[in-house]
């Protein structure tokens, strides 16, 4: 059996550039900025238990430089996502079985910069948030 020798310099060369490549990555990383989407016109009120399971609104976002993503935290059936712009005009529209998905990525990247509105509607719950693009 072969074995290969690897200097101590040359260890330590690879963890060095390894170092350097983590750390660079790291640097340049962005955390996407949560949208948060509370259900429509009601206050926060306490959540109800059913059957034993404490149920919170669905549906929470995060933004960053190139998308818009939209988790489910459990299934609710259909739910339509929908976007507005400043105008309060339909710029992107997506109806998604969240018992089958549990997120949906929305590109931004294009998009101009401004104020836009997000709806998830499901069953007879409505959920808004509002975000900006720069």
């Amino acid at each position: 059996m072969k074995r290969i020798k690897i200097s101590k310099s040359g260890f330590l060369r690879i963890c060095l550039v390894a170092g350097l490549v983590l750390s660079a990555q790291f640097s340049f990383a962005v955390d996407p900025i949560p949208v948060p989407i509370p259900k429509d016109g009601t206050p926060k009120a306490p959540p109800t238990q059913t059957n034993g399971l404490t149920q919170e609104p669905s549906a929470s976002a995060t933004i960053d430089a190139a998308e818009l993503d939209v988790y489910f935290e459990y299934g609710v059936g259909d739910a339509t996502i929908t976007l507005y712009d400043a105008g309060n005009n339909v710029v992107y529209q997506e109806v998604v079985d969240t018992n089958s998905a549990s997120a949906v990525s929305v590109g931004v990247s294009s998009w101009s910069g401004g104020d836009y509105m997000i709806t998830v509607t499901y069953g007879t719950t409505t959920q808004r948030g509002y975000f900006s693009i720069e």
